[in-house]
């Protein structure tokens, strides 16, 4: 799936809820394709979440001086200052190693990124995304599954998640570097929310591990040339418990 890379004024738009359907569609899956840019963006989203409240909240007390107007355009500036002498330096390395060459150094910083950091990112964007965290809500139970099942490749299943106080919201396809990865999405009756990825991938044969990143627990695991993983709260002992019922063979 091909993608336009998102300019700052386009990110800035996303965060503000302010692109069309369409176009929010592109940068959802440029987002789940470079964790890097979802971390950035993710910031931007609990900045913006975080002037809303003090608004709201009509306090006296003056912003964080990240979120004072000047500094944002001067934090926009050294941003595109960047980003500038980045392409400058990639068109440099292509000149002097070769395609070939830089060809090699990106499969081994893909190789060298952790084991499905992708659902990771997929979670922190869109479990924090009170508006539209899934595409396809669950009310439209089978044709969630078949349109899930259909651009995945392989039967999608819909774990039942009712036993330990989650309901299913619905799914979203997201862009992955092997091809389309889904996402389920399930929440509490407090709002709390953990996630059941599946992606393609060769990378791994039967592999599967657990870790805790910021915050968020991970479980995951490979077979039959899929990665599967489960992402929720780590501090909300259900999340172990979802992880640890969800067998591998899924």
């Amino acid at each position: 799936m091909n993608t336009r890379m998102p300019d700052d004024d386009t990110l800035q738009a996303y965060v503000d809820g302010q692109l069309d359907e369409a176009r929010r569609r592109e940068v959802d899956a440029c987002l789940a394709a470079q964790p890097a840019l979802a971390a950035r963006v993710a910031q931007w989203q609990r900045d913006a979440a975080g002037l809303r409240a003090a608004l709201a909240g009509g306090l006296s007390l003056p912003p964080p001086a990240r979120l004072d107007p000047i500094a944002i355009r001067r934090t926009r500036r050294a941003r595109t200052r960047r980003r500038l002498a980045l392409c400058a330096s990639l068109v440099l390395a292509i000149g002097l190693g070769g395609v070939g060459g830089w060809q090699a150094k990106s499969a081994r910083v893909a190789a060298a990124a952790p084991p499905m950091d992708d659902a990771l990112t997929a979670y922190r964007i869109f479990a924090t995304d009170r508006m539209r965290p899934v595409e396809m809500d669950a009310s439209r139970g089978p044709e969630l599954q078949a349109w899930l099942s259909a651009r995945l490749g392989r039967p999608m299943s819909l774990p039942d998640l009712q036993p330990f106080g989650f309901s299913l919201l619905g799914g979203r396809m997201l862009a992955t570097p092997d091809g389309a990865a889904a996402m389920l999405m399930y929440q509490d009756d407090a709002g709390r929310r953990i996630s059941f990825y599946v992606r393609p991938s060769s990378r791994f044969v039967d592999a599967r591990g657990t870790r805790r990143d910021d915050g968020l627990a991970l479980r995951y695991w490979y077979r039959n040339g899929y990665g599967f993983a489960v992402v929720g709260r780590a501090d909300d002992p259900r999340t172990l418990e979802v992880q640890q019922a969800i067998p591998p063979a899924v």
